[in-house]
């Protein structure tokens, strides 16, 4: 059953109360309680810390909890000492919705001059409940009057210090504050006190615990080698713990209070299991469990579980290759049936021989821990639900998946992710029926590293759809035979991110799907928008894609860079997968961004049809640089270059393309279209210059099937000799010149034609040697003459469409000193098309 995200509709924070006010100048700890309404009785997790702003030196922090279904309370820790008197405003959010909680704080009655730490309170020892004084002497006092002031324990947390209200002295004096708390860990405790706008610090040592001493408010449990002990603060409140060797196993029935499990020490042979019925909480410091016969923690509870891993800790937990026989689930080395939420900044390390490293039968949230899974034997980390993601480190190496949701949905949201697998690296994968599951991956942040080794192995693969909005790199790397970088069977939308894909592994033949299985970096099932970000693919695997999408796919931002290197693949003569750079069976749109292709095969092919409305097509390398049914061009610029044709439309019934036509359309109606190949432009339909330019040279610049027509824009077409080029078509409105040379313009020279009074109307310096030219311009007139040279200079300038060594020449002047003048000729008064042979 997939679990919903934790949603409420109003958070109240004019109704907020504090349990204790705020003075400027003194360190403080309250808890700030915050009204909400229409909670739908989902757990959530602990937030992440809030500056203050206006008075600062604050921070709140969202308390775990669960939503209770309608109105409820929800609690934040506020801690710090506030700089100044006024208010700290703390902008909060829960549940999907936010406000700005308002803490007021008072002017401080007290000041000191200065303000010394002396003696040293007593030591403490790890677990145990802490009493002690610290001792502050001042100087300078004024004789005011100071609240109560609190300040949390730093490096070793679980202590506070507490000073009672009161007044200080006219000069000198001396405070004492009390502390009290259990250590959560060993170390050093250390609490900065303020008062009076001045500070100094105090510190308690914390020793470590050989045993489990008694605890007020946690279960604490030791363990040693092969033994371990146990010290039950529940005992007469519903928990027993029963202790065989170094293998507890728990038993709650308590269900009015989440207790602490507080787990230490090393055991060679051991395991925790635990039985509840109520959320609860295990806190790890320097924990070392390894269980050769099953999971090294095993979670029987379907209620949340809180896992705390200490600051500064380090602990490791080991199963082993096989289990004993069970009827209850055990899944992995770290096992729950209930929820599991990761907190603290320590390090746990997982080591999976059996199967998963970490599982849960419910969810999986990590807020800040750093969790290494050394290796895992199937999937490194394993949800039913979700997995969430919103700070610390993760890193995974496993023989399966890196990590799947089977369920729900995967989240990114911060933090570090490394994942090395023989599987896909992350993936949701449901693919029942119930609509109330929707098995999406979405990256709104974090910095991703992802390596999959296996056959048909995905970086990321998604069962629903795939988004990506972070400002953070995502780098993805597969090298198994029919790899993708991303597969996702819904929509892909890309937002920002700098995406790198590296695809290496080969297309291949798959008896059981009587298929090519083909390497890509993204294959998307639905329909893909890429609106801005920074995306490169590169495929070297043979018959590899850059992007494949079944549905539509537009670019409406970003820069998204495709180099597809491999050979084709050919597995017989009706089974083939070509190295091709963007493939869409649905419409390709392109309204802004940038797109570069370099491919072995096609560059940009749609089965169904591309619009270019703005934008920037760069196809450097490919056999055909831009080919579809229908194209049609209305901004943007659009260069590419081909061994075969630069650009085709065509039903593609007719292997080769037929001599007849077959009601395909190319349509240019703005923008700039520039395009070199064998055939630069071939249409096996119809062709149509509505505005723009377009700019062709090829060994035929442009073969037409259908109709050719020039209604507006400015065209230059260049070929070396007269194949199955043909003239404008006679219905054509612009008047357009079909220029016919006996000798070819060498790629060194130009062909520039300019009117009766010398202005200008093309400098065009081909790319090979032509002798035959298409142009038309809006400038051209019926009845009106025109020179025509071959040779000359042009200095100054640039190409249209930024083309490199050749093009037409703008922005600079033309010389006809050492050129030829070749013909001096007159349009027809009657036609728009005009032969002109010299």
């Amino acid at each position: 059953m997939a679990t919903n995200t934790p949603t409420i509709t109003t958070l109240s924070c004019s109704s907020a109360t504090f349990s204790a006010s705020a003075t400027s100048g003194a360190s403080y700890t309250a808890k700030a309680s915050v009204p909400y309404i229409g909670g739908n009785g989902i757990a959530y997790a602990e937030g992440t810390g809030v500056t203050s702003t206006g008075v600062t030196g604050l921070t709140a922090t969202l308390s775990a909890g669960t939503l209770s279904s309608g109105s409820g309370t929800a609690s934040f820790a506020i801690t710090g000492t506030p700089a100044t008197a006024g208010t700290a405003s703390f902008s909060i959010i829960l549940g999907g919705q936010s406000c700005v909680l308002d803490l007021p704080v008072a002017v401080s009655k007290a000041s000191v001059s200065s303000l010394t730490c002396t003696a040293a309170p007593v030591n403490g020892t790890n677990g145990i409940a802490y009493s002690g004084n610290a001792t502050v002497t001042y100087t300078g006092g004024n004789g005011g009057m100071y609240d109560v002031s609190t300040a949390t324990s730093t490096g070793v947390e679980g202590l506070t210090a507490t000073l009672a209200a009161g007044t200080l002295a006219n000069g000198s004096g001396t405070l004492v504050y009390t502390i009290s708390g259990t250590p959560t860990s060993s170390g050093t405790a250390t609490f900065n006190l303020s008062l009076g706008g001045q500070s100094c610090t105090v510190t308690v040592t914390v020793a470590a615990s050989g045993t489990a001493t008694a605890a007020t408010d946690t279960v604490v449990i030791v363990y040693a080698g092969t033994t371990a002990s146990v010290s039950n603060a529940f005992q007469d409140a519903g928990v027993s713990v029963a202790v065989s060797g170094a293998d507890i196993t728990v038993t709650s029935t308590n269900t009015t209070k989440e207790i602490v499990y507080a787990l230490s020490g090393t055991a060679t042979k051991g395991s925790f299991k635990i039985y509840s019925p109520y959320k609860f909480n295990i806190t790890m410091k320097g924990l070392s469990l390894t269980n050769s016969t099953g999971p090294a923690i095993n979670s029987q509870s379907s209620k949340k579980a809180t896992i705390h891993v200490v600051s500064g800790t380090t602990n490791t937990l080991v199963d082993g290759a096989t289990y004993t026989t069970s009827t209850e689930d055990q899944k992995g080395t770290f096992f729950s049936e209930g929820q599991l939420s990761f907190m603290g900044a320590g390090t746990l390390n997982v080591t999976g021989a059996n199967k998963h490293g970490i599982v849960s039968d419910d969810y999986i949230y990590v807020s800040e821990t750093t969790i290494n899974v050394k290796s895992a034997a199937k999937d490194g980390i394993h949800a039913n639900d979700y997995f969430a993601m919103d700070n610390g480190t993760v890193t995974i190496t496993a023989s399966g998946d890196g990590i799947e949701a089977e369920e729900g949905y995967i989240a990114i949201n911060g933090g570090t992710l490394t994942v090395a697998s023989v599987g896909d690296g992350i993936k949701t994968s449901y693919e029942g029926t119930d609509a109330t599951i929707t098995p999406y991956i979405s990256i709104k942040g974090g910095i991703l590293n992802v390596s999959t080794t296996g056959d048909k192995g995905n970086g990321i693969k998604s069962e629903g759809y795939t988004t990506i909005a972070t400002n953070n790199p995502i780098t993805l790397a597969v090298s198994g035979r029919g790899s993708k970088g991303i597969k996702t069977s819904g929509d892909f939308t890309l937002t920002a991110g700098t995406i790198k894909i590296t695809v290496s592994g080969a297309a291949y033949y798959v008896t059981a799907d009587a298929d090519i299985a083909a390497p890509a970096g993204i294959n998307c099932d639905k329909n893909l928008a890429i609106n801005g970000g920074n995306l490169t693919i590169t495929n070297t695997g043979t018959g590899g894609k850059g992007i494949t999408v079944d549905g539509t796919a537009t670019i409406s931002g970003g820069t998204t860079t495709i180099t597809a290197s491999g050979a084709n693949y050919t597995y017989s003569s009706t089974l083939t997968s070509e190295a091709k750079g963007f493939k869409s069976d649905g419409a390709f749109i392109m309204n802004n961004g940038e797109l570069n292709i370099a491919a072995t095969d096609d560059g940009l092919k749609s089965g169904t049809s591309i619009t270019v409305n703005d934008g920037t097509i760069n196809v450097t390398k490919s056999y055909e640089g831009m080919e579809s049914i229908f194209i049609t061009i209305n901004g943007g610029i659009s260069n590419l270059t081909a061994s075969n044709d630069g650009v085709n439309t065509s039903y593609g019934t007719v292997s080769g393309g037929t001599e007849s036509n077959d009601n395909s359309a190319l349509t240019v109606s703005g923008g700039i279209l520039i395009a070199t190949g064998s055939d630069a432009i071939d249409s096996n339909g119809n062709f149509t210059i509505k505005g723009g330019t377009v700019i062709a040279n090829g060994n035929e610049d442009i073969d037409v099937n259908g109709n050719f027509l020039i209604t507006g824009g400015v065209l230059l077409g260049a070929e070396p000799s007269n194949n199955m080029t043909k003239a404008m078509g006679t219905a054509s409105t612009q008047v357009g010149m079909f220029i016919k040379s006996s000798t070819q313009v060498a790629p060194t020279s130009v062909i520039h034609i300019e009117d009766a009074s010398g202005k200008d109307l093309v400098t065009f310096k081909p790319k090979t040697a032509s002798a035959y030219f298409h142009f038309s311009n809006p400038a051209l007139a019926k009845g009106a003459a025109y020179k025509l040279y071959i040779g000359g200079s042009y200095s100054g300038g640039s190409f249209v469409g930024n083309t490199t060594g050749w093009g037409i020449y703008t922005g600079g002047t033309y010389s006809n000193s050492g050129a030829t003048l070749k013909a001096t000729s007159t349009t027809s008064t009657t036609s728009t098309v005009n032969t002109i042979s010299f």
